[in-house]
């Protein structure tokens, strides 16, 4: 049994609290009691595992319907994620996804509400963003990151929990929300130590609960006063000076009682200068395993009157922070398997455009050559991946090649309906090709499935600026969630200069073939320009800056890997096409 193994702490976790329910495979959380069909909006959140009680020891009367918990610092997967959906809502249903602004859970938890609004069939799901680290300024965050959710995202549970008990509306609930997660009402920032013989050493204001370097960096100190004063300095940035507020002071998991007690002591001496304190709440709400550290959060009383009341209001869940009922007096909990679970399958769609024998014809050979130059080139791939990257870019896509090629030769692809076609390689991607490629190709494959899913309004046959209009859609869905933009060194720099080749193939009227053709130059040179740009996106950002970085010997492998395909692309169309 390995200590760091998700499910075992998950199954102690249910082993010595009741009311829950462990779905295994998935490693997933939900509570036991509620019907799916009881009119409630069922809030679901998740990350990686390592910084319990959170999400897992939310989940219960007054907060939340479900917590995902993927390995430690890792997003959990899509499947998991709908799997914990269906757990607890069904399809006419309503829930809102609470998810902390990381790049791997934005784009996991956005696939996830994707497939399952567009290909399950689910009414009504949301998702609601929270980052509210206050560390790094406005200015100095790219977009494409964002500001790091921290532990603030609990006091959004609590609240919101409160709301989706007392059966308020999806509506409601998710515009209060959205409210209460924007700058003004809710902000956090935290610090990180060692302590040596009485002395904080290693001081690290704004570190990340994922390990990641801090912000600023202070010099030994006997004691907290220059740190809160910074800190103190920080939060009023963001939520107005005198407002009335409550704070949410944030053992990080291995800080000792008795210092959150001598720091609490001296951060209620500073900041009533400062704020109108109506509360404090102290413990460990969010760990980073047992990083010494503290955050403190604050929430602006003044966005509603009503926020203690929710925040008041009883829970019963495993974690005692905000209160509870006796653990012993609920159902003991239990462990579900996925195999009792009905499949998931895509919904049916009677209206979803149909291409005939020779669309269908024309989809299976793209599809193969797509997937063949892909695999053909994973050496070189992995090769360009590994001046900035991992290493692992060929592989990956490859992985994800292959498995869609095995549908294709089984028959398995309905070709003759290219939304629904899009939305199966979609799944296929999410379910097995893994990294931020999977979820991006994902993504793109959903939106562009989304233009196909109802005819034409000209009703006329599918045409290339149907595939312009559609490739468009995919496009802004990937900036949906990934908040990359032009210029950041990803896949999206060629996808978007051959979406405006294409634009302008098709209004000057060229044939198909021309068309295509242009696409396909403009992905292969918007990819090559790509070695000239410094990333602003993924890990590779990590990797270089302006002021410190040597000339790229090699092009974006996501960027290129585009240009691969878009040229088989337009190879297989010329041996379908005849004009």
């Amino acid at each position: 049994m390995a200590l760091s193994d998700v499910g075992n702490s998950l199954q102690g976790l249910i082993l010595s609290h009741g009311g829950l329910q462990l779905l295994k495979e998935r490693n997933c959380i939900t509570r036991l009691e509620p019907a799916l069909k009881d009119g409630k909006v069922k809030l679901i959140s998740g990350g990686g595992s390592g910084h319990e009680p959170a999400h897992a020891g939310y989940v219960g009367q007054g907060m939340l319907a479900g917590a995902v918990c993927g390995d430690v610092f890792s997003s959990p997967s899509v499947t998991a994620i709908l799997d914990c959906l269906r757990t607890v809502c069904d399809k006419d249903g309503s829930a809102i996804f609470i998810v902390k602004n990381y790049t791997g859970d934005r784009l996991n938890f956005g696939i996830a509400l994707e497939l399952a609004r567009a290909t399950y069939g689910f009414r009504d799901v949301r998702m609601l963003l929270v980052g509210e680290d206050c560390s790094i300024e406005d200015r100095n965050v790219r977009k494409s990151v964002g500001k790091r959710g921290l532990a603030g995202v609990v006091l959004v549970h609590k609240v919101l929990g409160a709301m989706a008990e007392m059966g308020l509306s999806i509506e409601e609930i998710y515009k209060f929300g959205k409210g209460l997660a924007s700058d003004g009402n809710l902000t956090t920032i935290g610090f990180t130590f060692e302590l040596k013989e009485g002395i904080l050493e290693n001081i690290e204001i704004g570190k990340g609960i994922h390990g990641e370097p801090g912000v600023y960096k202070m010099q030994a100190s006997n004691d907290f006063n220059e740190i809160i004063e910074f800190i103190i300095g920080k939060l009023i940035t963001n939520v107005p000076k005198s407002s009335e507020v409550v704070l949410l002071v944030n053992n990080l998991g291995g800080t000792s009682e008795f210092l959150m007690g001598v720091f609490i002591d001296c951060l209620a001496k500073k900041i009533d200068a400062s704020y109108n304190v109506k509360r404090i709440y102290c413990g460990a709400y969010l760990t980073s395993l047992d990083q010494a550290g503290i955050s403190v959060t604050v929430l602006n009383l003044g966005y509603s009157p009503k926020l203690l009341d929710y925040l008041n209001y009883e829970v019963n869940v495993p974690s005692t922070l905000f209160g509870f009922q006796s653990r012993f007096n609920k159902l003991p909990s239990k462990v579900i398997k996925v195999g009792t679970l009905q499949p998931m399958k895509i919904q049916p769609n009677s209206t979803a455009c149909e291409i005939g024998e020779f669309g269908a014809k024309l989809a299976k050979t793209i599809v193969h050559y797509v997937c063949e130059a892909l695999i053909s080139c994973t050496a070189m791939l992995n090769t360009i991946d590994k001046e900035l990257g991992d290493g692992d870019t060929g592989s990956t896509i490859a992985k994800g090649a292959e498995s869609i090629l095995k549908h294709l030769i089984a028959n398995k692809l309905d070709l003759k309906h290219p939304g629904i076609m899009l939305q199966q390689i979609s799944v296929i991607l999410q379910q097995d090709m893994g990294g931020s490629s999977g979820a991006l190709y994902s993504l793109l494959l959903q939106g562009v499935a989304s233009t196909f899913m109802t005819p034409p309004e000209d009703n006329q046959h599918i045409s290339v600026k149907h595939w312009s209009e559609a490739l468009k859609a995919g496009n802004d869905t990937i900036v949906k969630y990934a908040f990359t933009e032009l210029g950041d060194r990803t896949m999206l720099d060629p996808l978007r200069e051959g979406e405006e080749r294409l634009r302008q193939s098709i209004a000057q009227d060229l044939p198909v073939l021309a068309c295509v053709e242009s696409f396909t130059k403009g992905c292969e040179e918007a990819a090559r320009a790509t070695q000239d740009m410094v990333p602003k996106s993924g890990r590779a950002a990590y990797s270089a800056s302006v002021e410190n970085s040597k000339p790229n010997s090699f092009p974006d492998p996501g960027a290129h890997a585009v240009s691969i395909w878009a040229r088989a692309l337009l190879e297989a169309c010329k041996q379908v096409i005849v004009e």
